[in-house]
């Protein structure tokens, strides 16, 4: 494990309170129209985690003044993908 355990903790910390954002908010019902998806579910999902992934590794960036290396990038994805069971389970309503 290359990453500091106190940016692993707010980057664990930051996925599960968007999460819970999200749940709260929902999806707009208009999601599939405009980027004309048939399983929004899934689409929303491919959000949600590209918006994890590429918040976590701006962090990075800002706390450490550098570029992630490959194995601190995989990391990253690994923290998200931790929590993959919660995330997919929560946007396949939405299909």
């Amino acid at each position: 494990m290359t990453l500091d355990p106190e940016f692993s903790k707010q980057t664990t910390d930051l996925i599960l309170q968007t999460l819970e954002l999200y749940k709260k908010s929902g999806a707009s019902p208009r999601v599939g129209e405009i980027w004309n998806c048939e399983k929004i579910g899934d689409f929303l999902c491919g959000f949600f985690v590209g918006e994890m992934v590429g918040s976590a590794l701006s962090a990075f960036q800002v706390v450490h003044q550098r570029e992630p290396t490959a194995d601190e990038h995989l990391e990253i994805i690994e923290l998200v993908e931790s929590h993959s069971k919660e995330i997919k389970e929560f946007f396949a309503k939405f299909n």
